[in-house]
């Protein structure tokens, strides 16, 4: 079974989901003036996320963090940019530390991920016994 993962349409703000952005915009809005930014991720293998970025047309200083990193030493409190793309699993920690959340320049990109139709038929035919999955088929 594969589990595709992509960039979703709308960043957000850290801090205020309510201020959104889509992903095109920000993206748009740098290559017609001269908008720095910094991607940064603390993650497995950060080039991921790079790459997936740059596939969506921006251009960004990588910053990779270990996985797990320790956010409050505050990796972004001496960059010189614009803004600060984080992955939705750095957020989570970022909340949590007060001068981080209010940092305007630090904005959230969530990942959207697709899962095989097939597996998710066989999730809900274990879990339902003796019912149709979604392709029509019976599952006793």
């Amino acid at each position: 079974f594969e589990m595709q993962t992509r960039l979703a349409d709308d960043v957000h703000r850290l801090g205020d989901r309510a201020h959104t952005m889509p992903l095109a915009e920000l993206a748009r809005r740098q290559s017609a003036g001269a908008l720095r930014m910094t991607a940064a991720a603390g993650i497995g293998v950060p080039e991921r996320f790079f790459v997936m970025l740059r596939a969506a047309g921006l251009s960004f200083e990588p910053l990779p963090l270990p996985d797990h990193h320790d956010f409050r030493d505050n990796p972004f409190a001496r960059l010189r940019t614009h803004l600060v793309l984080i992955t939705e699993k750095d957020a989570v920690k970022c909340e949590c530390i007060e001068p981080l959340r209010k940092d305007p320049r630090i904005w959230v990109v969530p990942l959207a991920a697709t899962i095989d139709e097939r597996l998710i038929d066989l999730v809900v035919a274990r879990l339902t016994p003796h019912r149709k999955t979604a392709n029509g088929s019976s599952t006793a």
